[in-house]
């Protein structure tokens, strides 16, 4: 069993209650993607997710009961195969897990980050806050 240094400070899950997951220390700020495959995937505008540290991320139940579909680009959505939700999952190199905010319990606060592939956002997408917007996405510091 994993024991973590920091208590949880979130609890979420999909509608079903299948998957249940925990975060542990400060919650990251929420990050906006505004791109098509996003909007397609989620049914909005954008789709919000925490982008966690692995070992911040504790899974409480339902660890293998999540599905995945992947594009012939190898982009991923996943998600609870009984109600479809969609559902936290690391990163191809195992450090970082994304966790979609709307399967949090609890709110996680205001704070956005940013918002990436804006120039591809829909028309109809007003974007309303003052975070960092990047046409597509910000190349990470090296």
């Amino acid at each position: 069993m994993v024991e973590f240094s920091e208590p949880v400070s979130a609890t979420g899950g999909c509608l079903c209650g299948a998957i249940r997951f925990a975060l542990h220390g400060p919650l990251p700020a929420v990050g906006m993607c505004h791109c098509s495959k996003c909007r397609r995937v989620s049914g909005a505008a954008s789709n919000a997710i925490l982008n966690v540290r692995a070992e911040r991320f504790e899974w409480l139940a339902g660890e293998t009961h999540w599905r995945e579909f992947r594009t012939p680009s190898n982009w991923g959505s996943f998600f609870c195969p009984t109600c479809g939700s969609p559902t936290p999952h690391r990163l191809s190199d195992g450090k970082r897990v994304l966790v979609p905010a709307g399967t949090l319990d609890e709110d996680p606060g205001p704070r956005v980050l940013g918002h990436i592939f804006v120039g591809s956002k829909a028309s109809w997408d007003l974007i309303g806050d003052d975070a960092p917007q990047f046409d597509e996405t910000p190349e990470a510091p090296k």
